[in-house]
């Protein structure tokens, strides 16, 4: 099974990707990655600043530990350009209206699989200090 679906039918299409699993060659993950880059950039004109068109479903992988895979909420990421032409990969756990959303700074070559379990793992950490 292929860790990243891509399904190129509209701007709002969710991309299922079964996150932080160890199924990758380099060769096949760096090429993957980039075309997720690509993805969460799509939309975003050279001088124009704000959130890319595409959002990708983030799915926990159901071997990494317990308390990820108990938090009650989906995750989704998308990619932001800032004013200065930063690019940012983010991930928001979709609680409701004002869902917490984390950031990090992303290029072509971010392994942006181990930006991913970053930040859904930090969500994993206060959800569990929480709602213990």
């Amino acid at each position: 099974m292929h860790p990243f679906n891509n399904s190129n039918s509209g701007p709002n299409d969710e991309l299922n990707t079964q996150m932080m699993s160890s199924h990758h060659t380099p060769t096949n993950k760096v090429r993957k990655t980039k075309q997720i880059y690509t993805q969460l950039t799509d939309g975003i004109a050279t001088n124009v600043w704000g959130y890319g068109m595409r959002r990708i479903k983030l799915t926990a992988d159901p071997n990494v530990p317990d308390f990820v895979t108990r938090v009650p909420y989906t995750f989704t990421s998308s990619g932001f350009k800032s004013q200065d032409g930063k690019w940012f990969v983010c991930v928001r756990m979709n609680v409701d209206q004002h869902s917490p959303q984390k950031m990090r700074p992303m290029n072509p070559e971010s392994d942006i699989y181990q930006l991913w379990g970053e930040m859904m793992l930090e969500f994993a950490d206060e959800y569990a200090r929480n709602h213990n």
